[in-house]
């Protein structure tokens, strides 16, 4: 039988140091000279392994570091198993503003799936593409942990592993994860690992580490 690790809060998120602002919202700063300007915070999107039958949500940030309004609407999505929202047929940012678009995969089967997002903005005439990709896996194994949501403005959160006996972490998702929960499937049986989690603010700045919680996968 599977075994499901389950871990409650790893404790209050520090707050996120200079958020820009809040989606949909006007720039306390006000508009400057010169046109719109889109920075793309996540080029890609890459969501590992995913069990087949669970669902995986990653976010791209978009921000008008410009001074004009910036328009971005998706044209089209592409690839087995993955889903958007967040922009749909259009968004207006003033200068300051930010969005977020959300990523879903759900391998329907195992194996490996690719594909990309379509957009268009009118800071650039060329579309902007961002690839996907994901591999649907049967996992014997897996952890699930959640913890409290950032006390500031956050677009998602970005999650850390280590060994219990090792020193180096490592960032498991390519993108901010949008919820305050996290799976990881690639745990292996008999192993011991250590979790913690960063915030994230719309200026694509990382708050230090939340407290670490640890991990003990059955065997086999």
């Amino acid at each position: 039988m599977p075994n499901k690790i389950h871990w409650l809060n790893f404790g209050l998120i520090v707050a996120v140091v200079a958020a820009v602002g809040c989606g949909g919202g006007s720039s306390s700063l006000g508009s400057a000279p010169g046109p719109a300007v889109l920075t793309l915070y996540n080029s890609n999107v890459d969501f590992g392994d995913v069990a087949v039958g669970n669902t995986s949500t990653l976010g791209v940030t978009l921000a008008n570091t410009g001074g004009s309004l910036l328009t971005v609407q998706q044209n089209s999505i592409s690839g087995a198993g993955f889903a958007t929202s967040g922009i749909g047929s259009g968004v207006n940012l003033l200068p300051g503003q930010y969005v977020t678009l959300a990523v879903s995969f759900d391998p329907s089967g195992t194996g490996k799936s690719s594909g990309a997002v379509s957009l268009t903005t009118t800071a650039s005439t060329a579309p902007v593409n961002v690839p996907l990709s994901g591999n649907g896996i049967v996992a014997s194994h897996w952890a699930t942990f959640n913890w409290l949501a950032s006390a500031s403005p956050a677009v998602g959160y970005n999650v850390y592993l280590r060994s219990a006996s090792g020193s180096s972490w490592v960032r498991l998702n390519s993108s901010p994860v949008t919820a305050t929960t996290y799976t990881d499937w690639d745990v292996q049986s008999g192993q011991s690992y250590l979790y913690a989690v960063t915030a994230v603010s719309p200026g694509n700045l990382e708050s230090p580490f939340s407290n670490a919680t640890q991990a003990t996968i059955p065997s086999p």
